[in-house]
């Protein structure tokens, strides 16, 4: 959840042979199928640095940012915004290229013992989406400084589907609602995302484990970011993607149903 805010989304060659396009059982359509996931137990330490000053760490790349509302550079591209506006509220906009990619509210709990992010945005289609997260304190007395656990996250619009496309041995990711798109090998090389939001510095290498099953790694100036393997199901109709994120001691399982 957090990580997203931010992003505003391996080194083999092929051990089972090749696939042809036609057969490979991850070509095709995909939509995220919340109820089947399990987002919870990613953890965020926020510190604060000074008076309105800020380190947010969900990984291996910690986000310093200023609360006085202008925009400030974040680590892959584009800046954020953090505005106090209350005393345990903060508004956060990401923005790309000056376009608004999301916004999002940070709200305490009365009792202090949990945080509710709720986050809004358009694609670049046009389409809108909108979550609500809740996360729970983990260390900490007061205010929004801590470490926070999730312990629930909605979707609260309609999912954005995304595509894989055969790609010279590969595949190709492809994100319609946000212009975007991945082509890799499977030969131990890195690939970037190309797109208008796409990460800055982001590269992905990746391997076929199994016919039904691959494995791509993310780094960011040589440091892994997130190690993902994704599964086919036998009948073809569910994809899953385990997230190990870089920093945190439990995965995120995303799964798919294909469209």
């Amino acid at each position: 959840m957090f990580s997203n805010v931010f992003r505003s989304a391996a080194l083999a060659v092929l051990v089972a042979g090749s696939i042809a396009a036609a057969d490979d059982p991850f070509v095709g359509k995909w939509k995220y199928n919340q109820d089947k996931s399990k987002v919870t137990g990613q953890r965020v330490k926020i510190d604060e640095l000074a008076p309105n000053k800020y380190k947010i760490n969900s990984g291996s790349f910690p986000e310093v940012v200023v609360a006085d509302g202008t925009d400030q550079p974040m680590e892959f591209g584009g800046t954020a915004s953090l505005t106090k506006t209350g005393d345990n509220s903060w508004k956060l906009v990401s923005k790309k290229d000056g376009r608004v990619l999301s916004e999002s509210t940070w709200t305490l709990s009365p009792d202090g013992k949990s945080l509710t992010v709720h986050t809004t945005g358009t694609r670049l289609d046009g389409s809108t989406f909108e979550n609500e997260g809740v996360v729970g304190r983990v260390t900490g007395n007061s205010g929004l400084a801590g470490t926070w656990e999730t312990k629930a996250e909605k979707e609260m619009s309609t999912p954005a589907d995304w595509e894989i496309q055969p790609y010279e041995g590969g595949i190709s990711l492809v994100y319609p609602s946000n212009k975007g798109r991945l082509d890799l090998k499977f030969d131990g090389k890195d690939y970037s995302e190309v797109g208008p939001n796409a990460p800055v510095g982001v590269l992905t290498s990746g391997k076929r484990l199994k016919p039904d099953t691959i494995q791509l790694t993310e780094k960011h100036q040589g440091k892994v970011i997130d190690t993902v393997e994704y599964k086919v199901s036998a009948d073809g109709k569910t994809l899953t993607a385990t997230v190990h994120n870089t920093g945190q001691q439990k995965p995120v399982v995303a799964v798919y149903d294909r469209q």
